[in-house]
């Protein structure tokens, strides 16, 4: 086992390498061994004390809620983040005598640094940085210390001489209704008197950033991860951790599938010479009713009395069908000293159920309520699905006599009297129900279909089972399928349903829950909510993938993903734009005015120069004409000048800051929500109607949607968020637990959108597309074990795809 694949307990937060001292003074020699000696030198104390100090002392500067610069100016949080993260204790990053951990990029250099504040992936050079976002001045003044990252005021790169224009063009640009004020046109007036010839001065400077249409990248940034770890499972078993010959026990390699199918039951009750006896070598063509019942009404563990009552019911109910053979569990299983047998005894019930004559359920009453309650457990519901035929028999005893009854009911009826469903909005029926039909040949699901409405109806069947068996779904879950999986049990519930879509080829399920956007306020867990449709109003089937999943991370609800386009999102700052801009007549006259301002000034100013002689001496008729015409002249020159110089304002609004038709492609964020007024003049200059709402990118948008163009429209809530904060405090109050504004501007598309995370992410990927439309998975990035983590879910246009660059092996959590 390689050394980097060994989880280590941390100290304050970060794990210790080989060879160095652990929480408990001791060292770690041996991979995959704990030593229990105290350390035999002073030194090796001292060196723990001086880690945990360095550390400690980080964590207090980077969380102390004051100012700082590290060539931005920026506001430290005052917390870290209370909500521990999914993998807190597993598979995290080895760290240096310094306890700072070690992360390798994927050109395979290594970092050193600690983990503290928020971090992301610089696309630049590759290595981890601390995260810096830009955020509004709502969310400077009230929400600065919250969170794990750092803040800095929202800000542009937008140059001077457009900075400088625009202030003098301000006060007389249309309101709303188009009309401009009388006092705004006399303000604008005389602000260009003001800036008019400054402004001149500045065109012509070399250091003035140059108009003309910059190189337009053809990609948006990418996402440089890449994750070096071994999987706990893979596809492939050659990307499995491959074994550790230095140990005297090599760890047994897991597989994703390796249970096979039983046949034939390995033994049966069988009634011979007139006597009900166990046979473990039962007859091949031997016929045999399956038995079923639950622990809650015979209490078989414990009560000698319930197990004679089952025996004493199944054989009636075998003889009441005309066989002479029964199976139940208790009797026919594997002994509880034999483990591994006993396992698959138990995961292999469902193909003793597929070769039985019928199913019998064993009940103390004939009641609706004893009906209930065996419906109500996890275990049964395969057992009523499987069973041959449309119906389930029922044995109960007689309330006159010592004799028993059995009737009959249909699987489909069972839905209604015997199953209960959580009601769904907009559905006809639960999972159960639909299975039910498809169970029975009424209806056919497709594979995916089966798996995600199975995983729903037995986790609504959970609730009475321990919640350290969470696993025990997935297990219950195989036996509707095909392929099965050998019981973990350090697998969690997710780790073990990966491992059975993936083995049973499931039409990629946990691609498609990668892309599901489901929704956050609700109670019940994400598998519970695979068979109804997300906050996109989209089910699961109506996804396609545009990821592989190669294999199962030692995290909880974590996968390793392939061959997924990555983009980075940038949050310090709004970058300059490279544009190209619609060359017209107008731009073509702007661009002589700015350039032939100045000079018309310098032409006056050389002639002035070249013959001030003349015009301290003139001489005689002739040279007081000639004088005469210079100053016209002169004058003529100085008053171009000043006309031109006049129009400078306009003509730089027009040629930085006219129609944009091509943008590079860039995504960017900043936390919080600003009107598009306020918010295109920070990356363009100015306002001219660039920047558009996407319209079905976000929850955010159902409601503010163009009734004739597929157009999104600004929130009220937006548009008067500076004037009537209240209201957007009502959206902020909406919010799920923990949950904050962020607005993604893509100025590939143009397009804004607004959504709400826990953490600001800082890459997205396109893990999937439905409804003409693509799946973006925002997720921020964890240092500590290189990880990039879900946030939420937005949709975009499906002409970005081609724009990103596919990415190999990255880590991605599903979140809790």
């Amino acid at each position: 086992m390689d050394k980097y694949d060994i989880p280590r307990k941390p100290v304050a937060g970060v794990t210790q390498d080989n060879n160095v001292p652990s929480s408990s003074g001791g060292t770690t020699l041996d991979p995959g061994t704990e030593s229990t000696q105290p350390a035999k030198h002073w030194w090796w104390n001292k060196k723990v004390e001086s880690s945990q100090e360095r550390i400690n002392k980080d964590l207090v500067k980077q969380f102390n809620g004051k100012k700082g610069f590290d060539g931005h100016f920026f506001h430290r949080p005052l917390n870290p983040n209370p909500t521990p993260s999914p993998f807190d204790s597993a598979a995290i990053l080895e760290s240096d005598a310094k306890g700072r951990y070690i992360y390798r990029n994927q050109l395979g250099q290594t970092y050193h640094k600690y983990d503290d504040v928020a971090t992301y992936l610089s696309p630049t050079n590759y290595v981890p940085k601390r995260l810096l976002v830009q955020a509004t001045t709502d969310v400077i003044q009230h929400q600065r210390g919250t969170g794990d990252w750092r803040r800095t005021t929202i800000k542009g790169s937008v140059p001077f001489v457009l900075k400088v224009s625009e202030w003098a063009l301000r006060p007389s640009n249309r309101d709303d209704n188009g009309k401009r004020s009388i006092f705004g046109v006399i303000l604008t007036m005389i602000r260009i008197l003001l800036v008019a010839f400054p402004l001149q001065i500045l065109l012509v400077l070399p250091t003035t950033a140059s108009w003309d249409d910059g190189d337009i990248k053809d990609s948006y940034t990418d996402f440089p991860g890449y994750h070096w770890k071994w999987p706990k499972y893979a596809i492939n078993p050659l990307d499995m951790r491959p074994e550790d010959t230095s140990l005297e026990k090599p760890v047994k390699k897991k597989s994703i599938s390796s249970l096979k199918r039983l046949l034939r039951p390995r033994q049966l009750v069988v009634l011979k010479d007139g006597e009900w006896v166990l046979d473990p070598n039962p007859a091949k063509d031997i016929s045999y009713l399956f038995i079923s019942f639950t622990n809650l009404h015979f209490n078989t563990d414990n009560s000698e009395e319930g197990r004679q009552l089952l025996e004493k019911m199944a054989a009636f109910a075998a003889l009441q069908a005309g066989k002479t053979a029964y199976w139940l569990d208790f009797k026919c299983r594997a002994p509880r000293d034999q483990e591994d047998l006993l396992d698959a005894d138990v995961y292999r019930m469902c193909d003793v159920i597929r070769g039985s004559y019928q199913v019998v359920v064993m009940l103390k009453a004939n009641t609706s309520e004893q009906k209930m309650q065996w419906g109500s457990r996890m275990w049964t519901l395969p057992e009523a699905l499987l069973a041959p035929g449309e119906s389930v028999f029922f044995c109960t005893p007689s309330p006159d006599t010592d004799n028993f009854s059995i009737h009959s009911m249909r699987t489909v009826e069972m839905t209604g009297s015997v199953w209960e469903d959580p009601d769904v909005p907009g559905e006809d029926g639960g999972p159960t129900r639909l299975l039910a039909e498809h169970f029975t040949g009424l209806l056919t699901l497709s594979r995916l279909e089966i798996l995600s409405n199975s995983i729903a109806a037995l986790g609504n069947r959970f609730t009475n089972y321990n919640p350290n068996t969470k696993s025990d779904i997935a297990y219950a879950l195989m036996g509707l399928l095909n392929y099965r999986i050998e019981k973990a049990p350090s697998d969690t519930l997710f780790q073990s349903i990966a491992r059975l879509s993936l083995a049973n080829d499931s039409d990629h399920l946990i691609e498609r829950m990668i892309c599901l956007f489901p929704d956050p306020h609700s109670p019940s867990t994400p598998f519970q909510q695979l068979a109804s449709p997300d906050l996109f109003q989209t089910h699961l089937w109506d996804i396609t993938p545009e990821c592989r999943v190669v294999g199962v991370a030692d995290e909880d609800n974590t996968v390793l993903i392939d061959n997924c386009r990555a983009l980075s999102i940038r949050w310090k700052n709004f970058p300059r734009m490279a544009v190209v801009r619609h060359f017209g007549f107008k731009k073509l006259l702007a661009e002589l005015f700015v350039a032939s301002g100045a000079w018309w000034f310098l032409f006056g100013f050389n002639l002035t120069i070249t013959y001030a002689p003349f015009y301290a001496f003139p001489s005689g008729l002739h040279g007081t004409k000639l004088l005469l015409a210079l100053e016209v002249l002169v004058g003529g020159f100085f008053g171009v000048g000043v006309l031109l110089s006049f129009c400078g304002p306009f003509s730089v609004r027009r040629l930085y800051g006219g129609q944009v038709l091509q943008s590079s492609p860039n995504l960017m964020g900043f936390e919080g929500v600003l009107p598009l007024k306020k918010l295109e003049p920070l990356i363009f200059g100015n306002n001219n109607g660039r920047l558009t709402y996407a319209p079905s990118s976000t929850p955010f948008s159902y409601a503010y949607r163009d009734p004739r163009e597929r157009v999104g429209q600004e929130p009220v809530w937006i548009t008067e968020s500076l004037s009537s904060p209240h209201l957007l405090e009502e959206i902020r109050e909406q919010l799920p637990k923990g949950h904050k504004l962020f607005t993604l501007v893509d100025t590939g598309s143009l397009t804004v959108c607004v959504f709400s995370a826990k953490r600001p992410p800082t890459a997205a990927l396109l893990a999937g597309r439905e409804g003409g439309m693509l799946r973006a998975v925002l997720c921020s990035w964890r240092f500590g074990n290189d990880c990039l983590v879900k946030e939420s879910v937005v949709r975009m246009s499906s002409d970005v795809f081609e724009a990103a660059s596919a990415k190999s092996w990255l880590k991605v959590s599903l979140g809790s």
